[in-house]
């Protein structure tokens, strides 16, 4: 276990720990966990830092357990469809791995490459090919987890049928390092497609392309992805899908997309192979709407049926960005300069539409003034759930050690 002076790299908003412990095993980071709880330190788990700013500021902070280090291919067996690494790994070379044996796991978060794995599953994050192949929670088939006893224990297994019981695993995916901290994870993964290749068509007005993208996403072409995307302060929309399969499978969703966009009147059309797909969907596409907006940016995620995405876009800004899964109904929105009552207008929208609203990020000083998890200030209306989140959280971490505060109910 190696143990460094608290870095700058480490703080959230204002507050930066007092130390930083950067274990070498699983049982070096439980240890670690340990001698924490016993102390009464707070603690943040750490990875690459990618999504350190989603969710509330910490209660307390103490300590970053950075499990970078844990970063080992620890089993793969490509004619199971199986793979176990550490957490610490990137996603972006747990690919490389998997590429090697004409494989991929089908995860493609913001910042994939520098994303870890156990980030990656602590915060659920996903990306475009969700409309395809689902969430993280969809893939884990194990965990190995550290608690603040100093215990690691597992959940599920390495196999893609296992018995039936508690599913702990859907406990720590998508928890935010509340329950536990991630060590080791194990996921059934998927052949790499033989072709792939984007359709990219712009259009001058939001119901034309929210057209298009709903009629590709609702068809029998099942692509990979159905973006549609606002840059900054423009009047265009661009829709950008995703076609991936057999050769002639893509070349068949490349010809009935590219007609179904000239016939709804797209601007400018065109297909895009090789490299240039390739950097659209692992460069340009996950982040450009948290980038390029400057400092001082918020980002919301806004969630309702797909079928209600026009309508829950047409009351975004003129000025946002806009990234929106357009076959799932979530829409990622930046705004630049943000106020609070803008924030908890967009996040009422959604919701007055049946969906939800969670702030990932924003300026520090506007995160002091709003619950990321309740940015349209309806907590009242689910207290129920969050009395249950609160009994999990004081079975699996009583003293409040992992992430206190950061999570849904300030747990």
């Amino acid at each position: 276990m190696t143990v460094a002076i608290s870095e700058r790299r480490y703080a959230i908003g204002d507050l930066a720990p007092r130390h930083v412990i950067r274990p070498t095993t699983p049982e070096e980071a439980a240890a670690a966990l340990k001698m924490a709880e016993d102390a009464g330190e707070k603690v943040v788990p750490w990875g690459a830092g990618t999504k350190q700013r989603w969710g509330n500021a910490p209660t307390g902070y103490d300590l970053a357990l950075d499990v970078t280090a844990l970063d080992q291919l620890v089993e793969y067996e490509p004619a199971d469809l199986v793979v176990t690494a550490q957490a610490g790994m990137r996603l972006a070379t747990l690919q490389d791995h998997l590429a090697k044996s004409g494989q991929f796991l089908p995860l493609d978060p913001p910042y994939l490459d520098r994303a870890t794995l156990g980030g990656t599953l602590a915060t659920n994050a996903s990306g475009p090919s969700r409309f395809l192949y689902g969430t993280a929670r969809d893939f884990v088939l194990g965990l190995r987890v550290a608690t603040p006893r100093g215990e690691l224990v597992k959940s599920g297994g390495r196999v893609v049928k296992n018995v039936v019981g508690y599913d702990l695993n859907k406990l720590h995916v998508g928890g935010f390092g509340t329950a536990g901290v991630i060590v080791e994870c194990t996921f059934k993964v998927q052949p790499l497609t033989a072709a792939e290749a984007t359709v990219r068509a712009v259009f001058g007005d939001l119901a034309a392309a929210s057209a298009l993208a709903s009629r590709v996403a609702r068809s029998n072409l099942f692509v990979r992805a159905v973006e549609l995307v606002r840059h900054f302060a423009s009047k265009e929309w661009g829709v950008l899908v995703w076609c991936a399969g057999a050769a002639k499978a893509v070349e068949r969703q490349v010809r009935d997309i590219t007609t179904w966009a000239g016939e709804a009147g797209a601007t400018d059309l065109s297909r895009r192979g090789g490299d240039d797909h390739t950097r659209i969907w692992e460069r340009d596409l996950p982040t450009f709407h948290r980038v390029d907006g400057g400092p001082g940016l918020a980002v919301l995620k806004l969630t309702c049926l797909p079928s209600q995405l026009p309508v829950l876009l047409a009351r975004v800004p003129a000025t946002a960005g806009v990234l929106a899964h357009a076959g799932n109904g979530i829409a990622y929105v930046a705004v630049s300069a943000p106020t609070l009552d803008e924030i908890r207008r967009l996040s009422a929208a959604a919701h007055e539409l049946g969906g939800s609203a969670v702030l990932e990020e924003a300026p520090d000083e506007l995160k002091r003034q709003i619950d990321s998890w309740d940015p349209a200030g309806l907590a009242a209306t689910s207290r129920t759930d969050y009395d249950l989140m609160r009994s999990i959280k004081a079975q699996f971490d009583p003293k409040s050690t992992l992430n206190p505060g950061r999570f849904v109910a300030g747990i």
